[in-house]
């Protein structure tokens, strides 16, 4: 494979990357505040629902709450998109994948079939690791940010009824919100050094090998499918096949990675100015077992699955979009005239 497809499908992944975290980011905040109101943020129960959580969001911070801490994970998606739709590619090559895939419409003697090709599910898996080098400390920051202007407005509203607080923590939520990514990344930095971005990261890798091998082969052996029906009938849907592979590849890899997700998130979401992340020992106070036992006592058994709703949902929007920006990028840069 050439080094010039290569570089096609790192620029059409870093685009796809950005149309998909813009169109999603909203519901990503409300996803993230469901996995962690129980974490230090009275103002956002942990048993919140979805519609409940996504109002409170608008009318208490508006658009610009939905979109707080936004530059982080589009840095991210723009780069891990870059990365594992080549990576993932690569991978294809170098264990002679073949199509097609997946489920076939017409089959054998007219009977349906359907079969898995473990290629595919192996070289998704492979590009977990390095998603999760590349994430992991886009996402701490994220969450940080975001669980920071909920404790703001939280502390906010308590001292507007009464309720006192020392001028020191009035200050410092007072000039939290408008911290940009960036500086808010160096304060982490400069007070708990650099291992701190990397709090949850062992969680992480196994989310990461989990989501991609759902989210890639669902996608590859669900599109195979897809196409073959449409061509059965004499249909000129590609674009929608595409969609509707993606949409359907978001939702499943999420809804199999929930529990993962809300346990990293809790670990990430931490208050660390209460401790929770110990200078000296370099660990956080809540680990993975401590975030496992908190969910279960706060929220039991279906506490992991916090936040389906907004996540599922997004996903399908934001996966389908995503893989339909990659397949245009990509007929573009080829010089495809049917982009």
């Amino acid at each position: 494979m050439s080094a010039q497809r290569a570089s096609h499908e790192a620029a059409a992944g870093a685009w796809a990357g950005l149309v998909g975290t813009v169109l999603g980011y909203p519901l990503d905040v409300v996803k993230s505040r469901m996995q962690t109101g129980h974490a230090g943020v009275k103002d956002v129960p942990g048993r919140a629902t979805f519609v409940a959580t996504l109002g409170r969001l608008f009318l208490r911070e508006g658009v610009s709450g939905a979109y707080r801490g936004l530059g982080p994970p589009v840095c991210m998606m723009m780069l891990m998109n870059a990365v594992n739709f080549t990576a993932f590619n690569r991978a294809k090559d170098a264990l002679g994948v073949q199509v097609p895939l997946g489920f076939d419409p017409e089959g054998v003697k007219g009977e349906k079939t359907f079969r898995v090709e473990w290629r595919v599910v192996a070289a998704a898996t492979a590009v977990g690791p390095l998603c999760a080098l590349i994430g992991t400390p886009f996402e701490l920051v994220k969450l940080q940010m975001q669980m920071e202007t909920a404790r703001t407005n939280a502390a906010a509203r308590t001292n507007t009824t009464g309720v006192k607080c020392s001028s020191l923590n009035a200050v410092k939520h007072k000039n939290h919100p408008n911290v940009g990514a960036l500086r808010f990344a160096q304060r982490l930095h400069s007070k708990y050094g650099w291992r701190v971005f990397y709090l949850g990261g062992s969680i992480n890798v196994v989310r990461e090998c989990l989501f991609n091998a759902v989210f890639f082969s669902t996608y590859e052996h669900g599109l195979s499918g897809l196409r073959r029906a449409c061509e059965a009938r004499d249909m000129e849907t590609d674009s929608l096949s595409i969609a509707t592979a993606g949409g359907l590849a978001g939702a499943a890899a999420w809804l199999a990675n929930l529990p993962l997700d809300c346990v990293k998130s809790v670990v990430q979401g931490q208050d660390l100015t209460r401790g929770g992340w110990d200078v000296e020992k370099r660990r956080g106070r809540v680990g993975f077992n401590d975030a496992v036992s908190s969910v279960l006592q706060t929220r039991g058994a279906f506490g992991f699955f916090s936040g389906a709703a907004p996540s599922i949902s997004r996903s399908f929007i934001v996966s389908g979009s995503r893989f339909v920006a990659f397949a245009g990028a990509m007929r573009a840069l080829e010089g495809d005239p049917s982009s």
